[in-house]
């Protein structure tokens, strides 16, 4: 008799230790929208990866005087650059619209001049609404070899 109370305690010990179901927790967020808004360029790096051990150096300096901010309009997918001059930067316009080469998951952001000519940024982050950074990369490629990678750093002014 004593066992089976033993027995049956552990069992009621065991079925009340069960985790409750998961809940949801909001609605997901979109890195579509999330892009919307004010853009200040915050800083400027290069990866040098022509070396066995690859070397950062930050170039920011040379934007004192191009100060850079991107304004992104989620609305219509239209941006606009303002920036004295387009120097040291991967874009080839100061206006057009942009798309996501993956609008779930995107890993590229395609710049389109009101020209036609594009520009393709790699995404170094996924940005949300509450993001206050957002990265864009460029890698320099030579006979099929990457021997550099450009990180721009955007911070949200808005």
């Amino acid at each position: 008799m004593k066992k089976l109370f033993t027995f049956g305690l552990l069992a009621l010990a065991i079925s009340a230790c069960r985790p409750e179901p998961f809940k949801e927790i909001g609605s997901p967020y979109s890195v579509i929208t999330g892009i919307n808004g004010n853009w200040d360029l915050e800083m400027v790096e290069v990866e040098d990866r022509s070396f066995p051990q690859w070397e950062t150096l930050e170039f920011t300096d040379f934007f004192l005087d191009n100060p850079v901010s991107i304004n992104f309009n989620s609305a219509d997918n239209s941006y606009a650059i303002s920036a004295n001059s387009l120097d040291g930067l991967p874009f080839s316009s100061m206006n057009g619209t942009y798309a996501f080469d993956d609008e779930e998951y995107p890993e590229n952001l395609y710049l389109i001049s009101t020209d036609g000519d594009t520009s393709t940024v790699g995404m170094g982050n996924m940005v949300r609404a509450i993001d206050p950074n957002m990265i864009f990369e460029e890698l320099k490629n030579k006979c099929d070899a990457e021997y550099a990678r450009y990180i721009y750093t955007f911070k949200r002014s808005n």
